[in-house]
């Protein structure tokens, strides 16, 4: 089963994504992780604090990334260059593949994203325990509320493979011209019916980003 990693990166103290020398790492870890799978892996560039890169790519299978990328040596050796540039803050894997999120594929899409017209919401939210099957059956019937409201294209998700603790998260991105835009959404009929799903979730954690062009 094809699965999206998503990771969250930290730029230690100092550093800059304008840095030629993480750039060129960047580019090359970038082209490590294309060749092994023979997929387009993406950065973007978080909205609220510019520190944090994230990686979005896509795996045939979480044992393929976990078991037999990770401890390889070419990994290995990235992780060795980086490692006074960037830290991992986190990482997961939802059960989605590219083809189900609206990420940037032909030239078009990536010119309109280079020129800061693409704000990707990504969003992490945890389900209470038992309400994963609530939270699914709510979050379908409101989806056209979001859907409705977003004009760069489809919405996607999936729920996280490698839970933590047995706990459910839902990983969702959403495509949107500006952090304005989602903003804007907060203020409409639709997003109130959209929000019930609140009631079976502990917590979210929403950011914005955009592509980082490595």
């Amino acid at each position: 089963m094809a699965v999206t990693e998503v990771a969250l990166l930290r730029i230690l103290p100092g550093g800059t994504a304008e840095d030629p020398k993480l750039r060129f790492n960047l580019a090359y870890a970038k082209d490590v992780m294309q060749r092994y799978t023979n997929n387009t892996f993406y950065y973007f560039q978080q909205i609220e604090d510019p520190s944090y890169i994230y990686i979005i790519g896509e795996w045939e299978s979480l044992d393929q990334h976990m078991n037999h990328f990770i401890p390889s040596a070419g990994n290995q050796a990235l992780l060795e260059r980086l490692k006074d540039q960037l830290t991992v803050e986190w990482l997961l894997h939802a059960d989605v593949s590219h083809a189900g999120l609206l990420l940037p594929k032909t030239e078009a899409e990536m010119t309109n994203a280079r020129e800061g017209k693409l704000a990707m919401s990504v969003g992490r939210l945890f389900v209470k325990d038992g309400q994963r099957e609530n939270f699914q059956n709510t979050f379908d019937a409101n989806r056209a509320k979001l859907q409705d409201y977003v004009t760069e294209g489809t919405i996607g998700g999936g729920w996280r493979v490698d839970k933590e603790d047995d706990k459910a998260e839902w990983f969702l991105m959403c495509p949107w011209t500006s952090v304005e835009q989602h903003l804007d959404f907060a203020k409409t009929e639709g997003f109130q019916k959209y929000t019930q799903d609140k009631e079976h979730l502990e917590s979210a954690d929403v950011k914005h980003a955009k592509l980082l062009d490595i």
